[in-house]
């Protein structure tokens, strides 16, 4: 009876460690895609992806992709070319092209853009190798064919960073159609677009760039009233684009000017802990009745992400009290490179708040 009990044992602790063994290395094994058409979407999308950026600016965000590279003289750096929308860098301010939470954001060096087509290129220096997109209607002067009907895919970072490289598909519905009153500017295609996508590039399943995404018609007029539109979405046709692309010069591109600043985004209290603001949103990062303003994003370019942290409550500056973030603006008024400001914070350490003080020079 031992026996047989024991070797029911043994048995059962076989068919198990084989199971589970069978589980991980099931796991393990890559996807494997169950029809041609969809591994050769993933294959692409996967390519092409590394090309697209987003472009930040002081007042939000667009997309956009690197489509040229050349040597910086005289340098170990390369200068990149990155295609967006105009009415993405009009009035931008100070600009950095983002690549992912991962990764630091590169400042801007200067752009160049014509506004009748709402189409601009934006240029930064690195000393990195980040992949450049093959666009032919720009490189060779040639015509790539749009067809009703083919499939599209449209990359960029809706909304906000968070999504960045969000891909949506669709087919293209309309090869040509007028936008801004030019004829055959725009692509239509049923990809949805949001705000944020602007900028960013289509293309059809081969890979190849057909256009840059630009705007929706986000409501219709029906008998009954206005209703939501669904697919009525446009895109630059990069056949139409690509000469006004390559007849900017080098007298073109205007200098994005860097100013000096703290090198932090914040949020007033009121703000971060509003549920319907995007996560984090919660009340157990601050102290109880918190007064001041949070830190929820860095520059990378500036020495603030040195010294402060994330959700960081910022109470004092310059022995003032903040309370909101004009509290912060008044401080730097008139602020000039290499000025210095003493901020105090409360910063969570465990399950308590301490408070520290750090010195912040301008840069």
């Amino acid at each position: 009876m031992k026996k047989k009990l024991l070797y029911l044992v043994l048995t059962l602790m076989t068919v198990f460690a084989l199971t589970g063994c069978s589980l991980a290395l099931r796991a393990e094994v890559p996807y494997q895609s169950p029809t041609p058409y969809e591994q050769l979407r993933i294959d692409m999308i996967a390519t092409v992806e590394e090309s697209v950026v987003a472009v930040k600016t002081e007042t939000g965000h667009g997309s956009g992709i690197i489509f040229k590279s050349e040597p910086v003289l005289e340098s170990s750096e390369t200068l990149y070319y990155v295609m967006t929308n105009y009415h993405v860098v009009e009035d931008g301010g100070e600009m950095t092209v983002h690549f992912g939470a991962d990764q630091t954001d590169i400042p801007v060096v200067d752009f160049a853009g014509y506004e009748l087509y709402d189409i601009a290129v934006v240029r930064f220096q690195s000393s990195k190798t980040f992949r450049v997109h093959n666009v032919a209607p720009i490189n060779d002067n040639t015509i790539t064919e749009i067809i009703k009907g083919q499939d599209v895919y449209a990359i960029g970072s809706p909304q906000n960073l968070d999504k960045f490289n969000y891909v949506t598909q669709g087919i293209v519905s309309l090869a040509t159609f007028p936008y801004n009153g030019v004829v055959g500017l725009a692509i239509m295609h049923d990809a949805e677009l949001n705000p944020g996508n602007s900028g960013g590039p289509l293309f059809n399943l081969n890979g190849e760039l057909i256009g840059i995404n630009v705007a929706k018609i986000p409501t219709v007029s029906s008998k009954t009233g206005t209703i939501a539109a669904e697919g009525l979405n446009y895109s630059l046709s990069i056949n139409k684009i690509a000469p006004i692309i390559r007849s900017f010069t080098e007298n073109d591109y205007q200098e994005v000017v860097r100013k000096p600043r703290l090198g932090i985004s914040v949020q007033e209290v009121d703000i971060f802990l509003d549920p319907n603001n995007v996560p984090p949103n919660d009340p157990a990062l601050l102290p109880p009745n918190p007064v001041g303003v949070v830190v929820v994003g860095f520059d990378q370019t500036r020495n603030a992400k040195d010294f402060l942290e994330l959700y960081d409550l910022i109470i004092e500056m310059n022995g003032t009290p903040i309370t909101s973030i004009a509290d912060i603006g008044a401080q730097l008024t008139d602020a000039e490179f290499g000025d210095q400001h003493v901020l105090k914070v409360l910063r969570k350490v465990g399950d308590s708040f301490v408070e520290l003080t750090f010195t912040i020079i301008l840069s």
